[in-house]
């Protein structure tokens, strides 16, 4: 009897102690409070599964409190993935959403404060690389609306595989998908092939060049031996006349009065007075 009534004075004691030992827990704008009980000396404890709204609240030392932050968040991945035709590219992926009001207690109990690590992250990322790699690389880099169509499709994945599938507590905002361009090396790499294919069509362009003038050079030189033959000239006479039609065509555009060197003789040629010297 002795021995209960010592039982009994200590179990009041700890009570005692444990009320004196409450304490007042503030929830900040934009986030709830889950209870969650944990027995003292028997009991299940458990997520209480009423929420505990913005301002203060007074806890017992056995129930831990749990802030859940109810505002839409962002959760970004990278990805270095192969698209269709097997071409590596590298882009941001963002996936927003927020846990609903009210069933924070829901979200905690089922998931823990790790839901979106645990339970959404790698079906994420699995939507994201199924999606993406259905487009070619020229597609996923240089048409606007692709991107569209992906951030569309994943989202439908995301809420109909995953939120509805598994009735989770979570409310998707929007998917977002970055710019799509391939790796950094790639790039680097690919510009410098552009480079050396530049060049290389430059030189070959010079060699058609060149050989375009001495096919040209040489069907002149064929042709002037034809006109040559025909006049009946000797290799000398032919000089000979061609510098005298050179010269003569430059006396026909020259606008003033020209001397003309011919051979070792100097010869005068006055050009005929413009009606203003008169």
């Amino acid at each position: 009897m002795r021995q209960g009534a010592w039982f009994m004075l200590g179990m009041v004691g700890i009570v005692g102690a444990s009320l004196s030992t409450s304490g007042c827990v503030a929830i900040e704008a934009g986030h709830e409070g889950v209870m969650v009980e944990q027995p003292f000396f028997f009991g299940h404890g458990g997520v209480d599964p009423s929420p505990t709204k913005t301002g203060r609240v007074w806890v017992a030392p056995t129930t831990k409190v749990i802030e859940v932050d109810i505002r839409p968040l962002q959760y970004s991945e990278h990805f270095d993935i192969i698209s269709a035709e097997n071409a590596p590219v590298s882009f941001d992926a963002f996936l927003i959403a927020n846990v609903v009001e009210g069933r924070t207690p829901e979200l905690i109990g089922r998931y823990g404060t790790t839901w979106y690590q645990n339970n959404v992250k790698e079906a994420f990322r699995t939507f994201v690389r199924e999606e993406v790699q259905r487009y070619p690389l020229f597609q996923l880099t240089t048409d606007p609306t692709t991107r569209t169509k992906l951030q569309d499709a994943i989202a439908r994945e995301v809420q109909n595989k995953l939120i509805d599938k598994q009735n989770m507590p979570i409310r998707l905002n929007r998917v977002v998908v970055g710019s799509i361009l391939p790796p950094k090396g790639v790039v680097e790499q690919t510009t410098q092939t552009i480079v050396q294919e530049q060049r290389k069509m430059t030189m070959v362009e010079f060699q058609k060049a060149e050989e375009a003038r001495e096919k040209a050079e040489k069907q002149r030189g064929i042709a002037d031996r034809a006109y040559r033959e025909s006049l009946g000239l000797t290799a000398p006479e032919f000089v000979d006349l061609r510098r005298i039609e050179v010269q003569k065509e430059i006396v026909q555009h020259s606008p003033t009065a020209l001397t003309v060197i011919m051979g070792l003789e100097r010869v005068g040629i006055n050009m005929p007075s413009s009606g203003a010297d008169r």
